[in-house]
This record gives structure tokens, sequence and C-alpha cells, in this order.
């Protein structure tokens, strides 16, 4: 039984994900493990073919509560991305905790035994925690982009820009300074002797390369052209 296993970037209910193909494995994951880690961007606003906020966030929580059925004793803990971060998710995600008081949602960070787990964001360029803040709402201002914006979209994915431009944008060693960065300005708030952290949002997988004397770990992302895998934590 793996204590903890963490995944990200499902971007569930975009017609880009490919979450599905591991759904099966995910669940069978979940049934094994004590503790779940979702680490932002499992739901996909932004690009919801689902429908409205509404809609999405409905569908979001019926997927939850098929996760915590896959285990009896699992604990789920729910970390915002991007991607995710809505008012109507939100008000259900706070339902969902005070309705089964093994899933927790955590905004920005949480920190279990010596590993931290976020979103990953913090990745993005001049990136403090109030700008985290900030951008985070400007995603919660343009919930949906629309039909037009979706195939403009498609059409970037089939030139597979979405690969290179994380790469361009995304080099590890500055994604992991950036994030090293960020631990240090919430280091009121998480502490220290750090050994793990487990983060999303760059869609490229990281296995246990070291900063700083902490290894960092990416799980990758369910779309196309890009690798994915579920992480098992390390929380010694």
């Amino acid at each position: 039984m793996a204590d903890c296993i963490v995944l990200s970037d499902l971007h569930l209910f975009s017609r880009r994900s490919r979450a599905d193909r591991h759904q099966r494995d995910l669940l069978d994951a979940a049934r094994r493990a004590r503790t779940v880690v979702l680490a932002g961007d499992i739901v996909d606003f932004k690009w919801s073919s689902v429908g409205g906020a509404e809609a999405t966030s409905d569908a979001a929580r019926a997927w939850l509560e098929e996760l915590l059925e896959a285990g009896d004793d699992v604990q789920v803990h729910y970390l915002l991305g991007n991607h995710d971060h809505l008012p109507e998710h939100i008000e259900r995600l706070e339902a969902l905790a005070d309705d089964d008081d093994r899933f927790r949602w955590h905004p920005f960070h949480l920190r279990l035994g010596g590993a931290v787990f976020l979103h990953g964001d913090v990745s993005n360029p001049r990136m403090t925690p109030a700008r985290l803040r900030a951008y985070r709402e400007s995603f919660a201002r343009h919930p949906n982009q629309g039909p037009a914006m979706e195939r403009l979209y498609d059409a970037l994915m089939a030139l597979r820009v979405h690969v290179l431009g994380a790469r361009v944008l995304y080099p590890e060693r500055t994604v992991l300074r950036r994030i090293a960065r960020y631990l240090d300005d919430v280091q009121g708030e998480i502490g220290d002797d750090i050994r793990n952290v487990y983060f999303g949002h760059t869609h490229r997988p990281v296995d246990g390369a070291e900063y700083r004397g902490i290894r960092f770990h990416n799980c990758g992302a369910t779309i196309p052209g890009v690798d994915f895998r579920i992480v098992r934590a390390d929380l010694s």
C-alpha cells in the first residue's frame, strides 16, 4: 500500500484532456493509498466542454465523490490550481469537506511530513504570494473561452505549440529556483526542513531533481504530447 500518491493537471472536462485513459489506474491507486493529493488543475473551467461554471462544478463534485468511494479510509487533499480556482468550485469543495471528513481542500499549499505540495503556478515569472492571488483571480473572472478560442487552441495543440511553449517558459532549473523562492516567502506558514516538493502546472515531468537540498517532483499532465504518471510521495 502506498502511503501517499499525488497527481495534477488532469484538466478534466476539457476536450484536450486524456484523463479518462488513466481513470482506472487512478481509482486502483486510490484504493491502495492512505492519502491522495490532487495538486491543482484537476478541473479545467477555462476550456470546459460540460457547460458553464455551475455544470462543471457539479461534474467535478461527482468525480471527487467517485474517487472517495474508491477507498474506505483514503484521505483526499485537493489543492487549487489556476484553471480550477473558481468561486462555484470552491463552494462545492467546501460543501464536500463538510459532508465527508476524508476530504480537505487548500488554496495554495499543503505540508505533510517532510513534503510540500503546491500547484506550481508560482513558477511563473516574477511571482510572489500577492501576485499569485491576483493571477488566480484573473482566471476566476474569465472562466470559459468559448468556441472560437477552442478552435484556435485545438489548432495550436495539433502543431504541438503547447509542448514547445512549456520547454521555453519552464526550464527545469528556473522552475526549481522560483518554487524555492516561494517556499522562502511562505516559510512562516509551511515551516522548514522540507525534503520533497510535489508540484504541477508546467506540464513537464520532473523525477526527483535536486535544488538547495530539496528534491522536486512533477507528474506531467494528461494532455496530448505530454507524459503523465501517478507519483508516490515520500512524506518522511
